[in-house]
């Protein structure tokens, strides 16, 4: 790989973080709603209050000056106060992310391995019975809303039969004795919701999966490998899978770049308290540090793991690097 390539790659990466972080900035001061109001409305509606929230959160700097203190507190990730907490939120998030990494971690791994596994089997039976099965199979699973599917999941195993809790990520109130104890309990409380999680995002994957398998099969070099009488199992482990995860990689890198941001939907029902519920609590109550903070670190995720995709990609088929 050319180190023009990866510089030509860098600059372009930096042009799309500054172009993001600045309609970070614009979008939430173009949305309706004072924000102010968020923090007091007693305060703010009187004049001598609402000059001193304005002091205090910068907003009676011309919008120039805002701008760049803004970029100073994105690069040195001081991302103000919330407006409901009343604490920094750098603070709030860092407990946040934690918690969706939790979730996520186990949940996205999980649903990529089974939506590979079941991509390999469905085009190695391409056409038969099991082909259609698995893959009429994920693609109304994968149709189904997410919400939906994990109030089904909920609803039977934790109402009907009462095997796992409702919600919540640990037992409240509860005080565990043990570090055994406690992994126990969030364990327990983990089940439907990395379930739910997992069966919603393997259908992508394998119907990827298995469109990039298909196409392989019919390269030249897999049908003179049959030729020469290579075995159908050898065959798919050692020439077909490894050149099929080419384009399936970059659903797995941006996937694992956004982990910490969570699952909305799943989050908000079984109220588990990550990135997830808090971008949706921040939305309703106009908590606008907290959405501007939780944006730019989704940016970032998804620029930083764009630019490992072209690096990975160039590394891989030297066509990307030299079209």
């Amino acid at each position: 790989m050319s180190f023009r390539y990866i510089v030509n790659r860098l600059f372009y990466t930096l042009f799309m973080f500054l172009f993001i972080v600045s309609l970070n900035f614009m979008l939430f001061r173009l949305m309706p709603g004072d924000p102010l109001t968020m923090v007091s409305k007693e305060i703010s509606s009187s004049p001598e209050g609402r000059a001193t929230l304005e002091r205090m959160y910068g907003l009676d700097k011309p919008l120039i000056h805002q701008y760049g203190d803004y970029m100073k507190s994105m690069v040195t990730f001081d991302f103000g106060t919330s407006f409901h907490y009343k604490t920094p939120v750098r603070d709030l998030l860092g407990d946040k992310i934690a918690n969706s990494l939790i979730l996520g971690m186990a949940a996205v791994p999980l649903g990529i391995a089974i939506g590979i596994l079941g991509g390999i089997i469905a085009s190695a039976r391409h056409g038969k019975t099991a082909d259609m099965l698995i893959t009429t199979s994920s693609m109304v699973i994968y149709a189904v809303p997410t919400f939906w599917l994990a109030m089904i999941l909920l609803m039977i195993f934790g109402v009907r039969l009462g095997w796992v809790p409702i919600n919540s990520m640990l037992t409240p109130g509860a005080s565990f004795a043990t570090k055994a104890a406690y992994l126990k309990d969030l364990f327990h409380h983990m089940i439907i919701p990395v379930l739910s999680y997992a069966i919603a995002i393997f259908g992508s994957y394998l119907l990827i999966m298995r469109g990039s398998m298909i196409d392989v099969f019919s390269e030249d070099y897999v049908l003179t490998a049959r030729a020469k009488g290579l075995k159908e199992k050898p065959l798919i482990r050692k020439h077909v899978v490894p050149n099929a995860l080419l384009p399936i990689s970059t659903s797995v890198i941006y996937s694992l770049a956004i982990v910490f941001t969570g699952a909305f939907s799943i989050e908000v029902l079984f109220s588990w308290p990550g990135m997830g519920k808090l971008m949706v609590e921040s939305v309703t109550r106009r908590d606008y540090p907290v959405m501007q903070a939780a944006n730019y670190l989704i940016a970032v995720a998804v620029i930083l793991a764009n630019f490992l995709m072209d690096i990975v990609y160039g590394w891989l088929d030297p066509r990307v690097r030299l079209g």
